[in-house]
């Protein structure tokens, strides 16, 4: 090959290669194009001068005269201003390379390659917090399998039911603030799903003896406001509640209520020969009863206060069932009958009683989680919010991988969110968002309306805790609260994430 011919070769060698990646659909963009842009007009460019250079060198070299008066003059060849202009284009590329290196490294150093970031089409990702730590543990206790009974989230600390007692955690440290301990050979059985004015109801029994002694305490100190000992059964399947001033208990042949600051009998219903009671829970306003008689059952709205019925509607069930309140008000109840064939289902129903949707707890989105005895046995308690069912759902696999959300105007889907993770626990924000609980131990959060992920609360690797197969998360000042309620491999009892 001639030396005319080498820049010629390498500007041929070029337009080939970005003609190659033409064809590959790696089309160069940005400065990847800016770049190679340069340095074809660079090639062409010295192409061009030196063809100009050497075709005219020799005519021009005796054609120029030498200018009067100035016999020292040099000659002016004509391929000059092309190997200049050629210079400085290469010049161009040059710097537009060295840019785009130290453009590139620093796109290397953030983690993010150029061409990873998404499109005008790609979904933003969820934040995540730049200062995710576990500021407490508290070392487990008690023995392998025990099981504890549940969580009252208390503002600035949070109180966790337990075999051995219920122990109220400080927020910030994890210091116990106060507890109240577990008679000798007795255990925690019951315990309400939530505190009202202060004060939050727990019960103990005796091994294989029923859940008969209830007590209420007040959370700020952990005092023990009363305690009464039931007879015959005592809880019926530890329903107890609290609403307002008023505590309600299920017992084995009444529902009863009494004063949460005396422990005083407010008012009585007894429950119907043939009935039995399965679920209950109660807000300041109603006390809601899921009675099953024979092979029906219905649920009952009584007032909190005097015990009135307010009113009383039939469930779809021919055979035995499960049954649990997800919410008092609004109504929404979750019912699992022994048929096949029969109500396995949220059922959704307004102020007076009348059915306003049902959610079938397997349909499209997979299995839904529901608490108590109803349908897997999760212990997900379903939040209700801003007119939504939030609770998980498990498809395809043996645990639950999606948060999804049901409208209670008519029980039709309104998002859904998956997780690379198992969906372990869920947990009403204050400022209307939903958190989760997934099985890596991070928290991710969940805009109400839409389901999308905001942030992403997650620990460092070396320092992330163990969670056990049923946990709670529970949000407390300025950070979270993990509760293990089953201990399995000496996870820690609880740990805090801020």
């Amino acid at each position: 090959m001639t030396r005319d011919g080498l820049p010629g070769a390498a500007f041929g060698a070029a337009v080939v290669f970005l003609g190659a990646g033409v064809a590959g659909g790696a089309w160069p963009t940005g400065r990847a194009a800016l770049v190679s842009a340069l340095v074809c007009g660079a090639l062409g460019a010295t192409l061009l001068a030196v063809r100009r250079g050497r075709a005219a060198a020799p005519e021009v070299r005796d054609a120029v005269p030498e200018a009067p008066g100035k016999t020292d003059a040099k000659p002016v060849r004509p391929g000059r201003s092309s190997l200049v202009a050629a210079a400085l284009v290469w010049v161009l590329a040059l710097l537009a390379g060295g840019v785009w290196a130290l453009a590139a490294g620093d796109d290397d150093a953030d983690g993010t390659r150029a061409d990873a970031r998404p499109t005008a089409e790609a979904k933003p990702a969820a934040s995540r917090d730049p200062r995710p730590a576990v500021a407490w543990t508290v070392p487990p206790a008690g023995q392998k399998y025990d099981e504890g009974v549940g969580a009252w989230g208390l503002g600035s600390a949070v109180a966790q039911g337990r075999i051995d007692g219920l122990f109220a955690y400080d927020g910030a440290r994890g210091s116990v603030r106060w507890s109240v301990a577990a008679p000798a050979r007795e255990a925690l059985c019951a315990m309400s799903q939530d505190v009202e004015e202060g004060v939050g109801l727990i019960a103990y029994g005796r091994h294989e003896k029923p859940c008969a002694t209830v007590l209420a305490v007040r959370v700020s100190d952990g005092k023990v406001m009363w305690r009464r000992k039931l007879g015959g059964k005592g809880l019926a399947r530890g329903a107890l509640g609290v609403g307002g001033a008023t505590a309600v208990t299920a017992e084995d042949d009444a529902v009863r209520a009494r004063s949460t600051e005396s422990g005083d009998r407010r008012w009585q219903r007894a429950t119907p020969k043939g009935c039995a009671t399965l679920a209950l829970d109660a807000d300041a306003t109603r006390a809601l009863v899921v009675e099953q008689c024979g092979r029906g059952a219905r649920i009952l709205a009584l007032d909190t206060r005097t015990g009135a019925q307010r009113w009383k509607r039939d469930l779809p069930v021919e055979s035995a069932a499960h049954a649990s309140v997800v919410s008092v008000s609004p109504v929404v109840v979750a019912v699992d009958e022994a048929d096949a064939r029969g109500t396995h289902a949220f059922l959704l129903f307004d102020d007076r009683g009348a059915p306003t949707a049902t959610v079938p707890l397997s349909g499209p989105e997979g299995v839904l989680s529901a608490h108590g005895d109803v349908g897997d046995g999760r212990a997900v308690r379903p939040l209700v919010r801003d007119g939504l069912l939030v609770t998980f759902a498990e498809k395809g696999s043996m645990v639950p991988t999606a948060v999804v959300a049901y409208s209670l105007k008519d029980g039709r889907k309104a998002w859904v969110h998956s997780s690379e993770w198992q969906t372990m626990a869920l947990a009403a924000e204050p400022d209307g968002r939903v958190a989760f609980l997934a099985s890596d131990a991070s928290v991710t959060f969940l805009d109400g309306a839409t389901g999308k992920a905001t942030t992403v609360l997650e620990p460092d690797a070396d320092k992330r805790p163990e969670i056990s197969i049923r946990p709670e998360l529970v949000p407390v000042t300025g950070g979270h609260v993990v509760l293990n309620q089953i201990l399995v491999q000496a996870e820690p009892a609880a740990f805090a994430l801020r």
